[in-house]
């Protein structure tokens, strides 16, 4: 047996998925899922904005062998930003980047009729209409 035999595999890492944008209502909620395969153990982190994500009440992450989870609910224009999972072992460390954007919802309603008041003779049509402005 040569030494390369002897030593066993080459440690490595890979994503097997990559992170995707996301465009969410405040209040709303978001998930993210990171998928890596490599030579275990297997490590994740999520930062904001290049910083640790702080778990909260809202803010859960669930890490697994080769995956990792991020949820928040309830979201506010605040949680808007680039959110980053970083996969690592002993050979490397790997990433992925989405950016979540964070809008507030506004509700318009239109009362449309052909002139006058409201009767029942002359009956109104509400058209509602959902902006999302971010």
């Amino acid at each position: 047996m040569d030494g390369a035999s002897s030593s066993g595999p080459r440690p490595y890492i890979r994503l097997t998925s990559q992170l995707k944008n996301a465009t969410r209502p405040s209040g709303g909620e978001v998930r993210f899922r990171c998928e890596a395969i490599g030579t275990p153990p297997l490590s994740f982190t999520w930062l904001k904005n290049h910083a640790p994500i702080e778990k909260s009440r809202r803010v859960k992450v669930r890490n697994r062998e080769n995956s990792s989870r991020l949820v928040i609910t309830e979201l506010d224009v605040l949680d808007s930003g680039y959110y980053q999972c970083i996969a690592s072992n002993s050979a490397a460390s790997v990433n992925t980047t989405s950016i979540l954007r964070v809008g507030i919802v506004f509700i318009s309603l239109y009362f449309l009729h052909s002139g006058g008041f409201c009767t029942s003779l002359f009956p109104c049509t509400l058209s509602v209409l959902f902006h999302l402005l971010l």
